[in-house]
């Protein structure tokens, strides 16, 4: 297994909601589906992967798309064809709780096995407690920011450790939707 030492700072576009998934679960999967090969096929996009919470959240749906770097979300191909208008309208009525933020750390990528976890903790404020041990920053450089500071743990089988009472951060656990996209 590589050392941390090998990796490069990676940049990851996260996309977080909520959405009432009632009787359209199928319909909105197959909506994102397609949603993802299209930021795919955009020059920069290197992976996509959509996760679930375990337990109530406020935004129990992650959708994580590895990047080249952080100008792919400024890019003419980006910009012509993405962002928040190119939700289809039937869907994107339904989002609430609907936060992006672009994020930059220490981890090759966020990549999540069938029978894997992902545990997000976020720093509310500034002087909350240190990241526990065991997680990777996650340093926030632009989009909504709407967290301090994010930290990533992730297991490719077994569960997550209990994180729950951390003070002034928010620990959500997830497991995969579907297995980790790439460019066609």
């Amino acid at each position: 297994m590589p050392n941390k030492e090998d990796f490069k700072v990676s940049t990851f576009y996260m996309v977080e909601m909520h959405y009432p998934l009632d009787d359209d679960r199928e319909a909105f999967n197959c909506f994102y589906h397609k949603h993802i090969t299209m930021l795919l096929s955009i020059d920069g996009f290197l992976s996509a992967q959509r996760y679930e919470c375990t337990h109530e959240a406020r935004s129990p749906f992650l959708a994580v798309y590895r990047l080249k770097d952080p100008d792919v979300m400024t890019s003419e191909g980006y910009t012509s064809r993405a962002g928040r208008d190119s939700v289809d309208p039937v869907f994107k009525a339904k989002m609430t709780n609907w936060d992006r933020n672009l994020v930059q750390g220490d981890i090759e990528n966020m990549d999540v096995a069938d029978n894997g976890w992902m545990v997000l903790i976020d720093r509310l404020s500034a002087d909350s407690a240190p990241l526990p041990e065991g997680f990777t920053s996650l340093s926030i450089v632009g989009l909504d920011a709407t967290i301090v500071e994010r930290g990533v743990m992730i297991g490719q089988e077994g569960s997550p450790p209990d994180i729950s009472d951390v003070e002034n951060w928010i620990v959500r656990r997830f497991h995969p939707v579907h297995a980790p996209r790439h460019p066609a």
